[in-house]
């Protein structure tokens, strides 16, 4: 049910930024998640049931927990002692004690409804494959997100709407591909630019609008092209399913 109302949303999304609708939601996962950190499933030492968990960086031989197991596990270590040969010296007794301690996932807190795959969800509803979602709705395959609402493939975003792949975003409505954006909207490709309308291509700009690769143009011309360049985009993923990334153009160089 959450896969399906965030299917609907992204169709949504996709008229808003492309459009048009492109396909279904999954169809897109390699795209979305390109260059971010994807959620980690594991199984619960204590129930075998899935465990979602946001980071990979664990101990060998870990052992996880649901967060809604908590109360089972806390009953388990107020049952647990060690026995005489597990405290004769401290590297016995830390040996004793990391058996017993377990990584915890899945963790959901708030008033949230509808969150599918995710950790470390606060007060938020229709949420797919993320990670850190605060105050949030309508957000998959995303981390670190604050107030945002029809976020997707996004990483660090603050009170964004209508986002697909932002990095480091704030205040940004109807943008994709953007890369350390603030108060913007109706911007494609671009990086380092706040308090710009309608951008496409362009850097290092402040308080500009109707810009191609840094070019400002009469609103109709820019309009026009903007509509040819929309409608390149939006052809180039419905037939490959991704596009070159933000991160591909500045890491990379598209065609070098």
């Amino acid at each position: 049910m959450t896969y399906d109302h965030l299917n609907k949303a992204w169709k949504i999304m996709s008229k808003v930024l492309l459009g048009e609708e492109i396909g279904e939601l999954e169809e897109y996962r390699g795209y979305l998640t390109k260059h971010l950190e994807q959620v980690l499933t594991k199984k619960s030492a204590i129930s075998g049931k899935e465990v979602t968990l946001f980071t990979h960086n664990f101990c060998k031989d870990a052992k996880f927990i649901c967060n809604d197991e908590i109360e089972e596990y806390n009953k388990r270590l107020r049952n647990l002692k060690l026995d005489i040969n597990e405290i004769k010296d401290i590297d016995s007794v830390l040996q004793a004690l990391s058996d017993e301690l377990y990584y915890c996932g899945s963790i959901i807190t708030g008033n949230c409804n509808e969150v599918n795959k995710s950790d470390g969800i606060s007060n938020s509803v229709y949420v797919h494959e993320s990670s850190e979602i605060y105050d949030s709705k309508y957000v998959a395959f995303s981390n670190s997100i604050r107030s945002g609402e029809f976020v997707f493939g996004t990483n660090w975003s603050g009170d964004d709407k209508f986002l697909l792949k932002g990095y480091e975003t704030s205040m940004v409505v109807r943008c994709m591909e953007t890369i350390r954006t603030a108060i913007c909207s109706d911007c494609y490709y671009v990086a380092s630019v706040d308090e710009c309308k309608d951008c496409m291509f362009s850097f290092n700009q402040i308080g500009k609008r109707n810009l191609i690769g840094n070019v400002e143009f009469p609103q109709n011309e820019y309009k026009e092209m903007k509509d040819k360049l929309i409608s390149d985009i939006r052809e180039s993923l419905k037939s490959k399913k991704t596009i070159p990334t933000m991160v591909d153009i500045i890491r990379d160089g598209y065609g070098r």
